[in-house]
């Protein structure tokens, strides 16, 4: 009988050895500056993030740079459970700087599934991971479109804005999951970032479709009554709102006539004259009005005696 050849064991790729070693980086990192002994190494992990956030910044299309900043935070998402307050601030800061909505999606991805993660382990950083959770509903303020551009049909999400949005859906989904109170603290959160009703239609729809995809999720049950209350209000207030510049800078055509023809020594005239009342009767509730002209009458009917 022929000997068995002894099993071969799975070689790891290339990739997947710089990735463990990776991990065992930020692991040291995240340990030195726990036990205080040897901080160097979290001060160069800190220093390499805000590189990467800032290059992408400049270079969003470059790939290479994408892959190397997506695997820097897989790496520190691996070991998320170390992660301490008033210990690892600076990293977190750095990596919920990050502008999801600019950054290539496989940045997005890994930031927020991060983002997940240190809700779900770290109540400390809880309420900032949600304030950007809630921020990134929609793509940072932006100067306007120009009129050539805006969409005036029925609205609707570009492909972009779908792909980026439903990421951050999927990270409440996770969250409401795994953290049952999260979904009574993101409600306040959700309702103090509604778009100022001055901002473009396009920031309008997408914050509430947002707001009603939370509201639809499985784990927003408990928040829904509160999240489309929310949205109906906000809906209102954009609906009855009435911009003061849009009437004040309204011609009628007659101040080049008028300004023409007035005599600057003309006497004024008094406006509450013109309108039959005096200044008196103009401050008067409809009540005071009512009494004054009933005693007004009684005096005329006895001087008429």
């Amino acid at each position: 009988m022929k000997a068995k050849a002894p099993a071969k064991k799975s070689a790891l790729s290339g990739q997947e050895v710089a990735a463990e070693k990776l991990k065992k980086h930020v692991l040291a990192a995240l340990q030195g500056k726990i036990q205080g002994n040897d901080t160097s190494k979290y001060f160069e992990l800190v220093r390499t993030l805000g590189d990467y956030r800032r290059r992408l910044e400049r270079e969003p299309g470059n790939e290479v740079l994408a892959h190397m900043a997506t695997n820097l935070v897989k790496a520190v998402q691996s070991n998320v459970s170390l992660i301490r307050e008033n210990r690892h601030d600076a990293l977190v800061t750095e990596i919920l700087q990050f502008r999801l909505w600019t950054s290539p999606e496989i940045v997005r991805a890994a930031v927020l599934l991060l983002v997940g993660d240190l809700v779900v382990v770290n109540n400390a950083f809880a309420s900032t991971c949600l304030q950007v959770v809630v921020y990134s509903f929609v793509p940072p303020p932006a100067p306007p479109l120009p009129d050539s551009l805006l969409r005036l049909d029925r609205w609707q999400p570009s492909p972009t804005e779908s792909a980026a949005q439903a990421l951050v859906i999927n990270t409440v989904q996770r969250v409401f999951t795994l953290v049952p109170t999260a979904p009574a603290n993101m409600v306040p959160l959700v309702i103090q970032q509604l778009p100022h009703k001055l901002r473009p239609r396009e920031v309008q729809c997408l914050y509430l479709s947002a707001m009603f995809a939370v509201a639809e999720m499985p784990g927003g049950a408990a928040v829904r009554e509160s999240l489309l209350a929310a949205a109906v209000e906000h809906l209102l207030s954009i609906d009855v709102e009435i911009k003061w510049e849009d009437i004040v800078d309204v011609r009628t055509g007659q101040e080049d006539e008028e300004g023409d023809s007035e005599d600057e020594n003309e006497v004024d005239v008094d406006v509450f004259q013109l309108a039959g009342m005096t200044e008196n009767e103009f401050n008067m509730n409809p009540e005071e009005l009512r009494i004054q002209h009933q005693q007004q009458l009684a005096m005329d009917e006895a001087g008429g005696l």
